[in-house]
C-alpha cells in the first residue's frame, strides 16, 4: 500500500529478509515511521529470500495494509534485488537489510540528492553501529593495493570527514536511480553468497561516469552481517571475501600496469598466506580459481561497454576523498 494515497509513489523501499522475524519486529517500525515522515511518496516491500521462520505471518498479521510481502524465487542474497527491481515502475528504489533501524528523517536527504543530480546513481546514508551509535561506514574509499582491490570506511582522517557530504566509492544499501541500477544489471551473482558485490557495482557505475554520494544527514543504525556471521563464521567470511577480491580484479581491471602489479603480487600473497598459516585465504584463492572462467566470461562481455573514466582515474578520485 502507498503511504501517500494522493500521489504516485516515486520511491519503493525494499527490505531484504531471510529468517529475520525478530529483526523485522525490532527494525521495521522505524522504517514505516520514516516513510510517513518523508516529503516523497513511498511504498514498501519485504523481499523475502525463502525464509523458513514466521516472517511472512508476522507481516501479514501486523502490516498487511502497509507493506507488500514478496517471496524471491530463490535465495540469491543481494542479487535477489535484481529481478524484482526490473519489474518495478517507481523511478527510485531504497534498498535496506532487515537488520537496519533508521532515523525518522533519513529518506529525504537521499532522495534530494538523486533529484538534484541526474548523474548520481546512488545516495548512501551515514551508517552507525546499532549497539553504541558510533560511526559504522558508507563514506568509503576503493583502491588497488598490492595488486588487489581494497576498500574501507576507516581510511586515515575519516573522522574529520564523516559530517560532510562527499562522494563515496562503495555502498551496498541506500537510494538508487532505478534505471541506472537496471542498466548495470544489478549485483553480480559471481560473488555469491556475498561481499565485494557492492564494490563491483559502484566501480562499474563510476566507469560509466556516474557518481555515488555519501549523505551524512541521512542516518541508519546497522547490526552488520548478522546472517553471514551466523551462517559462515569469521573464517568463512574471510575465505569468501578473499575469493571475491581476486574475482573483482580478473573481471574488472583493464589497466595493463595494474594487471602487471596484480600478477607480480599474486605469488607473494600465496607465500605470505602459507607463512602465516592463513588457510582461509589460501582456500579463498582456490575458490577464486574455480570461478575464474565465470569471471572471464563477464570480462569479455564487458568489452562492449564504453568507459567514460579509466581504472586509474577511478582510484585517483577515491584517493582525493
Amino acid at each position: 500500500m502507498h503511504f501517500d494515497e494522493n500521489h504516485k509513489p516515486v520511491c519503493r523501499i525494499i527490505i531484504l529478509n531471510y529468517n529475520g522475524e525478530a529483526l523485522l519486529k525490532e527494525c521495521l517500525p522505524s522504517i514505516i515511521d520514516a516513510a510517513h515522515h518523508s516529503r516523497y511518496s513511498c511504498s514498501m516491500t519485504i523481499l523475502d529470500n525463502q525464509s523458513r521462520d514466521n516472517s511472512q505471518k508476522f507481516i501479514e498479521e501486523n502490516y498487511a495494509s502497509l507493506v507488500d510481502f514478496v517471496k524471491s524465487p530463490q535465495n540469491l542474497v543481494y542479487c535477489s534485488f535484481n529481478d524484482y527491481i526490473k519489474k518495478l515502475k517507481e523511478p527510485y528504489v531504497l534498498l535496506l537489510n532487515n537488520d537496519i533501524k533508521v532515523d525518522p528523517k533519513f529518506i529525504d536527504p537521499l532522495m534530494d540528492i538523486l533529484m538534484e543530480d541526474k548523474n548520481c546513481f546512488l545516495a548512501a546514508s551515514q551508517s552507525r553501529n546499532m549497539d553504541d551509535g558510533a560511526y559504522h561506514g558508507s563514506l568509503s574509499k576503493m583502491e588497488m593495493k598490492n595488486g588487489l582491490i581494497w576498500g574501507t570506511s576507516r581510511f586515515i582522517g575519516y573522522e574529520k570527514k564523516i559530517a560532510r557530504k562527499n562522494l563515496t566509492m562503495q555502498a551496498g544499501y541506500g537510494a538508487f536511480r532505478r534505471d541506472m541500477f537496471v542498466d548495470l544489471g544489478g549485483f553480480d551473482t559471481l560473488y555469491l553468497p556475498g561481499t565485494v558485490e557492492d564494490t563491483d557495482f559502484c566501480f562499474r557505475a563510476y566507469r560509466k561516469g556516474w557518481r555515488a554520494f555519501y549523505c551524512p544527514e541521512s542516518i541508519v543504525y546497522h547490526y552488520g552481517q548478522m546472517s553471514f556471521k551466523k551462517e559462515f563464521g569469521i573464517s568463512g567470511l574471510r575465505r569468501i571475501n578473499r575469493r571475491n577480491l581476486y574475482l573483482f580484479v580478473w573481471k574488472n581491471i583493464r589497466d595493463p600496469w595494474l594487471l602487471i602489479q596484480h600478477l607480480f603480487f599474486m605469488p607473494l600473497h600465496l607465500l605470505k598466506y602459507i607463512a602465516f598459516g592463513e588457510w582461509d585465504f589460501i582456500l579463498g584463492f582456490k575458490d577464486a580459481l574455480i570461478r575464474f572462467p565465470e569471471a572471464m566470461i563477464r570480462r569479455i562481455r564487458m568489452r562492449k561497454e564504453l568507459s567514460s573514466i579509466s581504472d586509474r582515474d577511478i582510484f585517483a578520485l577515491s584517493k582525493s576523498l
